[in-house]
């Protein structure tokens, strides 16, 4: 009786503990595929953001030379 109840204690805490460990396991690749996600959005916005002021910055140098080229 008493190695049934041991074999049981045995199996029920190896159950508890590979649950744990699974449960565990998504948890950190779920909060990774986010943390890539979020990474992947700020890298597209910035993008956008360096794309915008690239128009700027070349929209200006066209003034600049328009205003050049008609004080001459």
């Amino acid at each position: 009786m008493k190695i049934l109840k041991l074999t049981l204690s045995i199996l029920l805490i190896s159950t508890v503990f590979t649950a744990c460990i699974s449960k565990a396991q998504t948890h950190v690749e779920d909060s990774n595929k986010d943390d890539i996600s979020n990474l992947l959005k700020s890298l597209i916005e910035k993008e956008q953001e360096i794309n915008k002021l690239n128009q700027i910055l070349e929209d200006c140098r066209n003034k600049e030379v328009q205003s050049k080229e008609t004080a001459k």
